[in-house]
């Protein structure tokens, strides 16, 4: 009795976990379209500064931390390698000036599991559309920011697979990484709340890693 009892209990565990997931993921595209959908309403510009990634990426207002630089913040939250490469051409067809690339993360959780090997390849289509379609875009290819300890030891594999990228495909890689890790490779816990997504600290810092980069495109522009 008891037995037929948690099996009851664990097909209905499952079936609500299933249930939610698909509703879940039909939020994410229904967001993810919106987003899409509002930024080819108001599209990239010839000039303009672009950091494209997911939520972490979206989750800073970059045109009141670069007040006085034409940025624009092409982050979705819960996009994935495949998400970038799937609207890149919205992008691209602007012409940037420069494009901050930070993508990867959502790819590596259990439910939306992909290989190092799956993701790399994704990224590198995504450089070589770069490349192809918007020769004079200057890319930087900024590393995966950790999280849990957990992702660790993954994290840093990629990293040094997206640096090789980058030197591959003539692009600036830029390590992120090292500025907000702690001693176990893990988000250093006074950058976070939920050992994924930043506080303002962590903004700063990221803000403070890439200014250098944004001065020195300035500069070549005037």
């Amino acid at each position: 009795m008891l037995s037929s009892f948690l099996i009851i209990m664990l097909a209905f565990t499952l079936a609500l976990f299933v249930v939610t997931r698909l509703i879940a993921e039909a939020l994410i595209r229904h967001h993810h379209a919106q987003k899409c959908d509002f930024f080819r309403a108001f599209p990239v510009q010839p000039g303009d500064i672009v950091f494209l990634g997911d939520s972490l990426t979206d989750g800073a207002r970059w045109d009141e931390i670069f007040p006085d630089l034409p940025v624009k913040n092409r982050g979705i939250n819960a996009d994935t390698t495949q998400g970038v490469l799937q609207r890149l051409g919205d992008i691209l067809s602007g012409s940037p000036r420069a494009l901050f690339i930070l993508i990867g993360t959502n790819d590596l959780p259990w439910f939306t599991y992909r290989s190092n090997s799956d993701i790399l390849e994704t990224y590198e289509r995504i450089l070589q559309r770069c490349r192809a379609e918007s020769p004079q875009t200057q890319v930087f290819v900024q590393s995966l920011l950790p999280r849990a300890r957990s992702f660790a030891r993954r994290i840093r594999q990629l990293n040094l697979g997206l640096q090789a990228l980058a030197e591959r495909h003539g692009c600036v890689f830029v390590d992120l990484h090292p500025h907000f890790a702690d001693a176990h490779g893990a988000l250093r816990g006074e950058l976070t709340n939920d050992n994924l997504h930043l506080m303002a600290k962590g903004y700063q810092i990221w803000a403070d890693v890439v200014r250098p980069l944004l001065q020195r495109l300035n500069a070549e522009e005037s």
